[in-house]
């Protein structure tokens, strides 16, 4: 997953080829294992889909075309496969290797956009925006809305935790990507009220950071000061103490406050001023960045896109025209796409409705996967919301390395599978696998 990321998101022929070698073997030495039973439905839903992929783009003469999503698919399975079977620590030590995944792109991605540097940041419409090494603003930011919702689900008073969920937040605004962002909104709905509660000052703080760099994202020079910005969100972040908030006034109101006391009030007004001044210095350039991007031709590319995958739907409907076929429209911005934005028109239009089908069930059975027991998997849960949607408004799933992000974090969300003791004896029931 680190070298997938790393590669570009896996995206061209070699690293996904690589990607999927690898998967292929490391998933067959998990079954052989042997996993749960609901995890080898799920294997059996994403090898037919993967399976009738290629067959499909065998049919066309371009077997090539099976790549890069095969090997996301696939990619998924395996990494579904390998956190699923994790229990106590492990999990809690997965769930931190995705999360520093995320953090360490936006931080790289957070610096490259403030001095400009490609292909770490992207120039769109004026705009600068976080790409990472996935070269790709809004891979990015599904990456890191992933990688946020999941952080959620760590102990939030570890001042690592803290760094990272700030970074993650701070990266995801800073992409600009508006589907990420939509993933991210809809997936924190399954994050349990009280973790929210005790995120959510490093989450804002993150966010303005982000909010900072969004203002100065217009132009091609450099903004220093932007970057300060961030890393005094970050530093705010990670050094606020938690219990801070938890403090009982002594008794005589007239008297002194302890000086532990007044140090919290005087950190409390400080991260207040601040929050405002990055709040008014960002409000004050940020209406260029927000206009460009609500007024941009992208959202009206998207509907010729999507017209034109439903019309090669229409021309095909049962077995599709095969992987990724390019679409042809008349738009202001050009007349051709190589990819519909939405992956699931693009399984659609491609497999027509026998890979619509296998897509829905092997969706169903990952639901039926997925157990938000406690605080962990109901975040790993909201992550894999915030994927399935991102799914829906960019080709992300293509690349492999997201795909493995995606089972990554379905197998958190997924009941830990029940390991038989050693020792002779009775063995606890633990509801099933």
């Amino acid at each position: 997953m680190v070298a997938a990321t790393i590669r570009e998101g896996a995206f061209y022929p070699a690293d996904a080829a690589l990607v999927l070698v690898v998967s292929l073997v490391v998933a067959t030495g998990l079954l052989l294992i042997g996993p749960d039973k609901r995890a080898v439905v799920v294997v059996a839903g994403l090898g037919g889909l993967a399976l009738w992929w290629l067959v499909r783009a065998a049919a066309q003469g371009r077997a090539g075309s099976f790549l890069p999503l095969g090997a996301s698919i696939i990619g998924f399975g395996c990494a579904f496969l390998a956190t699923r079977r994790l229990e106590g620590r492990y999990r809690v030590l997965a769930t931190q290797l995705v999360v520093a995944v995320g953090a360490v792109s936006a931080a790289a991605g957070l610096i490259a956009t403030t001095a400009r540097w490609y292909p770490l940041a992207m120039p769109a419409q004026n705009l600068w925006r976080l790409s990472t090494t996935l070269t790709y603003s809004n891979a990015a930011g599904a990456l890191l809305a992933v990688a946020l919702l999941a952080g959620l689900g760590l102990e939030q008073r570890a001042a690592l935790t803290k760094l990272m969920v700030c970074l993650c937040a701070a990266g995801l605004v800073a992409t600009q990507s508006r589907g990420a962002v939509l993933g991210a909104v809809v997936g924190v709905l399954l994050v349990p009220l009280a973790q929210l509660r005790r995120a959510a000052l490093t989450v804002c703080l993150g966010v303005l950071g982000g909010l900072a760099v969004v203002a100065t994202s217009s132009g091609g020079s450099a903004q220093p000061l932007a970057t300060v910005a961030v890393a005094f969100a970050v530093v705010l972040a990670v050094a606020f103490p938690r219990r801070g908030y938890q403090v009982a006034l002594p008794a005589k109101l007239t008297g002194r406050f302890p000086g532990g006391v007044r140090k919290r009030i005087a950190l409390v007004v400080v991260l207040g001023l601040a929050t405002v001044g990055i709040a008014v210095g960002a409000g004050l350039v940020l209406r260029v960045p927000i206009e460009r991007r609500v007024a941009l031709g992208s959202s009206e590319d998207r509907s010729y896109e999507w017209s034109a995958a439903i019309d090669q739907w229409r021309s095909s409907p049962i077995v599709g025209v095969g992987p990724d076929q390019t679409l042809y429209f008349h738009a202001p911005d050009g007349n051709f796409a190589h990819f519909s934005h939405n992956e699931y028109l693009q399984v659609l239009a491609d497999g027509g409705v026998v890979g619509a089908i296998l897509l829905v069930c092997t969706g169903v059975c990952v639901v039926r996967a997925v157990r938000r027991e406690d605080v962990a998997s109901s975040c790993a849960t909201a992550a894999l919301v915030a994927f399935a949607v991102a799914g829906a408004l960019d080709f992300d799933w293509h690349l492999a390395a997201l795909g493995l992000v995606g089972g990554w974090v379905a197998g958190l969300a997924g009941r830990p599978v029940a390991v038989a003791p050693v020792a002779a004896g009775p063995v606890p029931d633990r509801g099933g696998g």
